[in-house]
């Protein structure tokens, strides 16, 4: 195992970051495109369920890859809607959950053999 991470947001900082177009740099371009299909409120809450899995993910690869930044890092769903991580270099779990006005992300890394 490499690491283990876990990262909470509240969806209304989330609501407020989200007016700042730059934010939006945090997504790959395959997230970026699925962000847009979504409803203005489902973005909001899928967009904080992201931005804790990436920083889930990174608090669990960075003793590893130290020089990672967040926006390498790509969560999409598979057709069960259940996130995966395309990371080239590990195998990562994540688990993605929302609250009311929180979300919170759960990751594991792996060494691939």
């Amino acid at each position: 195992m490499i690491g283990i991470g876990c990262d909470i947001v509240e969806i209304d900082r989330i609501k407020k970051l989200i007016q700042h177009q730059g934010f939006l740099k945090i997504l790959t371009e395959k997230e970026q495109e699925y962000f847009h299909t979504l409803s203005k409120q489902r973005q909001i809450e899928w967009l904080a369920g992201r931005f804790a899995a990436k920083e889930a993910i990174f608090k669990a690869i960075s003793k590893q890859y130290p020089h990672m930044m967040i926006s390498q890092i790509e969560v999409l769903s598979d057709d069960g809607g259940r996130p995966f991580v395309c990371f080239p270099n590990c195998e990562v779990h994540v688990s993605i959950s929302h609250e009311k006005q929180y979300a919170i992300a759960y990751a594991m890394a792996f060494k691939k053999e």
